[in-house]
């Protein structure tokens, strides 16, 4: 686990009960047990060992492992994509892009796409995913869009959930179709081929 990820976890402890502690010890060994041998070996006794709780405590705030892993990847990404407010439209989303692909080019990022993916369509983990995940970020990005048309950087009267698929989808249909980490060439012409379509004449 990086030590970014660990400062991270270990500050959003600080001051909280002693079972608010237990939960972040409890994710923490999710991440790192994830990263040292991979979701298949990945065990609820393992987690509870690293973790110093019983298996119980984990199943008295995750009903499932995949649940947990969902819960792990939430916390250690929260707030770590955002827009910035006097960018360009391109930059933006340039650097939006590179973030969500750092993301999910780890093994906890490719693991949580994948259970979505295997999942129902009414499966908890994906309603999590979307609620807590996809949905705050996609609603930023449609507020994004609707500034730059407001600034005349993009054309008027464009759908703007279908362009938010534009930008985002080929990101997720790399990792999960081609099993490939999206690198920076790949994001930057994504983006520069976006804009040719949406960019105001």
């Amino acid at each position: 686990m990086s030590e970014k990820k660990q400062s991270k976890l270990k500050q959003q402890s600080i001051g909280r009960p002693r079972s608010e502690a237990s939960k972040t010890a409890i994710l923490t060994a999710t991440v790192d047990l994830l990263e040292e041998s991979g979701y298949s070996t990945l065990t609820i006794e393992a987690i509870a060992a690293r973790a110093g709780v019983g298996k119980a405590t984990i199943y008295r705030w995750w009903p499932s492992k995949p649940i947990l892993v969902l819960d792990a990847f939430l916390m250690t990404t929260e707030s770590s994509l955002h827009f910035q407010e006097n960018t360009s439209i391109r930059e933006n989303f340039r650097q939006q892009l590179h973030t969500l692909a750092n993301v999910f080019n780890d093994i906890l990022g490719r693991t949580v796409v994948a259970l979505v993916a295997e999942s129902g369509e009414d499966s908890e983990i994906a309603k999590d995913f979307y609620t807590n995940y996809l949905k705050p970020r996609r609603e930023d990005a449609i507020l994004i869009l609707e500034r730059a048309i407001a600034q005349g950087e993009i054309k008027e009267g464009i759908n703007l959930d279908v362009v938010s698929d534009m930008l985002y989808g080929p990101v997720y249909f790399q990792i999960l179709i081609y099993k490939k980490k999206v690198d920076s060439k790949f994001i930057d012409t994504l983006v520069d081929q976006v804009m040719k379509g949406i960019g105001a004449p």
